[in-house]
């Protein structure tokens, strides 16, 4: 019986987060309510706020679910790394890119970044900051197959590397989400850019 009752949580727990991104992409966070989520869902709103407390909950809910998907096709990309640091760095920020539009509209992401910032010490804050440390890390793991392979110095600090590349992913993925009209083109290039910029900086 225990194990039905949670099953049956479970599917109604499935069905909010479905009827919440349906409705966000449809019609954005504003006038999205916890009323319209439970009407798409067919159950109560005080199902809704008992499983997820307000709007920003089910957005922590759906970035969580996000992120399970994102870290699985990062998965893909440790298996089968670009030749040159370039190609590394841009297909890793392309797979970011790519999958939250195919998530979430770029509205609804500018909402998840705002939420981030403001409630940086609540759980959802903690949670985002998490994702972006295992997207960090997950980077460092793709550069250090690179590196293997003498795409990158023996004596590169991966940590720092890592770290300090995927902040420029983070800044130029802001930048791609601000605007309706910047295009995935666009952002690579500038990305592709800042890249070559930074190593004719360094010494050989």
């Amino acid at each position: 019986m225990s194990n039905l009752r949670e099953r049956q949580k479970e599917s109604r727990r499935r069905k909010i987060l479905q009827a919440a991104r349906k409705q966000l992409v449809a019609n954005g966070f504003e006038a999205t309510t916890i009323e319209t989520i439970a009407e798409e869902a067919e159950v109560s709103a005080v199902t809704v706020y008992n499983y997820y407390g307000t709007k920003t909950g089910l957005l922590l809910a759906l970035v969580s679910e996000s992120d399970t998907l994102l870290l699985e096709r990062m998965q893909e990309l440790l298996e089968t790394p670009s030749e040159t640091i370039v190609d590394t760095f841009s297909a890793f920020a392309e797979v970011i890119r790519q999958h939250a539009l195919s998530f979430l509209t770029k509205p609804v992401w500018r909402q998840v970044i705002a939420a981030s910032i403001i409630e940086g010490d609540s759980q959802f804050g903690r949670s985002y900051a998490q994702l972006d440390r295992e997207l960090a890390r997950q980077l460092t793991k793709i550069l250090e197959k690179l590196r293997d392979r003498g795409g990158l110095g023996a004596d590169t600090n991966l940590d720092v590397l890592g770290d300090c590349l995927f902040q420029l992913q983070n800044a130029r993925f802001l930048q791609f989400v601000s605007s309706d009209d910047m295009t995935n083109e666009a952002v690579d290039r500038y990305l592709r850019e800042d890249m070559e910029a930074l190593m004719a900086a360094c010494p050989d």
